[in-house]
């Protein structure tokens, strides 16, 4: 049996392996698709924005959701509407403020790339019950918590 040390690098390494597998297969999906030009992290942002369009979403709420500097996102954001897949928008009662809002380009390519990411969920579930399923949830869930913490 493999002493504790060994399945604490193993776990670590098999997460970013399997992260780094889904994430080109999902790359290759999206220039397939002709819509190469979202990189991973806007796909992100374009999914957050997705799933609260129907809030007023500002900057500071997509550096909050996802943990990440001012300027790092107002890079992502300038560089997105370059592409035509967000706008910003002033707002009436401050004029410093601007939501973010997606295009109509940026809502078809949400809805492309989460089918593209339906199928891949559904393909790498072949072959596990439903019972190992929810105890990979359950164990990958608690390793989440335990970074959360440290």
């Amino acid at each position: 049996m493999k002493d504790r040390h060994s399945i604490n690098e193993q776990v670590g390494f098999e997460i970013h392996r399997t992260e780094h597998m889904m994430s080109r297969r999902l790359e290759a999906g999206v220039k397939a698709e002709g819509i190469d030009e979202i990189t991973l992290s806007h796909g992100w942002i374009i999914r957050f924005l997705y799933e609260n369009r129907e809030m007023d979403i500002y900057q500071k709420d997509i550096e909050k959701y996802f943990l990440v500097g001012r300027s790092t996102v107002t890079n992502s954001i300038q560089l997105m509407e370059k592409k035509g897949l967000v706008r910003r928008e002033f707002v009436e009662c401050d004029a410093r403020l601007k939501k973010v809002l997606l295009t109509e380009k940026g809502i078809q390519s949400h809805e492309t790339i989460e089918n593209m990411i339906a199928e891949m969920n559904s393909g790498i579930l072949e072959g596990i019950d439903e019972q190992d399923a929810q105890v990979f949830l359950k164990v990958i869930r608690r390793i989440r918590e335990n970074i959360e913490k440290s």
